[in-house]
């Protein structure tokens, strides 16, 4: 075939799915504007005002508009960071085990002229991966409870989209509000995708699945106290839980991981564990569970579930990078005015502009979570005694007794320096302490197992 003739089909065939998209939104206009003329004219529409106390001017046609619009954009970016994050991970995987990862999935008019030439590096393998698990069939067992089987896909998926409502893009940018219970919010809507997998996994009505699902909640139970008692420091230091406010402090006093670095650590760990990722991918261990909650998932209810995770993925970089990183900003606002007498006033004002950008908070992201997924191709899957230990008996009491610290440590701090700088000495000699602690506890596992059996020193070289 010509290559000017697969450039035409493939322009042909993406002006297509553009005009699909394009007439799907029209239609879901029209049937969402149409339901409320309907409702209005029978009067549903008065009553809800009454009974929720909506003010008479409220506008529902320019609030289902906008409703819309947030869905569709929370959609793309959503999609987008779910195939760049599945594309990286490949070939980043890649790159430590000496692979070459993704390379064959190209266009057909570039093979045609040599893929050698135009390097795409796999790019398009997760959206050839999608349109695969698009065409296949969606199998449901006969012996299980098909409605549920289905819905606990959806559920899964919905909770990624709702808590992307209320995560602040940038001070001035977020889809709902910046409530000013948003984090509790944001964690709150986060747990319900425990819910999916145990719902899928009683749903399909197979022991391996079912294992999984109690494998989850038995997690759930472990890594959520310390999730949140970790960022219960944070709200001492920042006084809210309104996220916008947290990045605001960071804007005054510096980056909250110098003042709880211990924190950052668990806070870190926890969100893994919520991830369902390596060492904690207990629920779906293939080696044991063959693939746990989803085993008896296919095409894209399987793929739902996927990209919940790498969702989730995506939102938990952003919710460490803004608690703990400073959000938006590249620099805190106080440690750039310092150097305000240094720089040149138009070289000055031009940093203090781009020093608050979406950009910065995207990039950030990117460093957490190619570090989560470091983890996964580092570290073994430890076993769900370990991480009931390692969560009750070390992170819980540790994060209790980093909460007195930090309220130590502000107190002293308002005594001393009143709101315009927190002294974390306290944080920092327990931290110190628990690294000391650690690297004892290693020296004396490291000591437990150093006579190694005859056989296995043979064949270690």
């Amino acid at each position: 075939m010509n290559p000017f003739n697969q450039i035409f089909s493939f322009l042909k065939f993406t002006i297509m799915l553009i005009i699909f998209y394009f007439i799907l939104s029209l239609v879901l206009l029209g049937v969402s504007f149409s339901g409320v003329f309907i409702l209005d004219k029978i009067g549903i529409i008065s009553l809800l005002k009454n009974y929720f106390i909506i003010p008479a001017n409220f506008n529902w046609f320019s609030y289902v508009l906008y409703s819309l619009i947030g869905i569709l954009f929370i959609l793309t970016i959503l999609m987008g960071s779910v195939i760049i994050q599945v594309w990286w991970e490949r070939k980043f995987s890649a790159k430590i085990q000496g692979r070459m990862g993704p390379t064959v999935v190209n266009l057909p008019f570039l093979l045609d002229i040599g893929s050698k030439n135009i390097y795409l590096g796999g790019l398009l393998q997760p959206i050839a991966d999608v349109i695969k698990l698009i065409q296949k069939e969606i199998l449901i067992p006969e012996t299980s409870y098909p409605h549920l089987f289905l819905l606990s896909p959806i559920l899964a998926f919905s909770t990624v989209m709702i808590v992307f409502g209320v995560v602040p893009f940038s001070r001035d940018f977020i889809m709902l509000k910046d409530l000013n219970i948003g984090l509790l919010f944001i964690f709150a809507i986060s747990s319900y995708m425990v819910i999916s997998l145990v719902l899928a996994s009683w749903a399909s009505n197979n022991k391996y699945s079912l294992l999984g699902g109690l494998r989850t909640v038995a997690q759930m139970l472990s890594y959520e106290i310390p999730l949140l008692l970790s960022f219960l420091s944070v709200i001492i230091f920042a006084g809210s839980f309104e996220v916008v406010k947290i990045m605001e402090l960071q804007d005054k006093i510096g980056w909250l991981i110098f003042y709880q670095p211990l924190m950052f650590i668990i806070f870190l760990w926890s969100m893994v564990a919520e991830n369902n990722r390596a060492p904690f991918d207990l629920p779906e261990a293939e080696s044991e569970l063959v693939a746990g909650f989803v085993t008896e998932y296919s095409s894209m209810a399987f793929a739902l579930f996927y990209l919940a995770e790498y969702g989730y993925l995506f939102f938990n970089s952003i919710i460490i990078s803004i608690l703990f990183l400073g959000g938006d900003s590249l620099l805190p606002a106080s440690l750039l005015a310092a150097f305000s007498n240094y720089l040149p006033k138009e070289i000055f004002e031009l940093l203090l502009i781009a020093n608050t950008n979406v950009i910065w908070l995207f990039l950030k992201a990117f460093v957490v979570l190619s570090l989560i997924m470091l983890f996964r191709w580092t570290y073994p899957r430890i076993r769900m005694d370990h991480l009931m230990n390692l969560a009750w008996k070390a992170f819980i009491p540790i994060t209790l007794i980093n909460i007195m610290f930090s309220s130590f440590d502000l107190i002293l701090s308002l005594s001393l320096f009143g709101d315009n700088f927190i002294l974390p000495v306290f944080n920092w000699i327990f931290f110190l302490v628990i690294l000391y602690l650690t690297a004892i506890k290693k020296i004396t596992l490291s000591s437990k197992y150093k006579n190694v059996p005859v056989f296995y020193k043979r064949y270690s070289t």
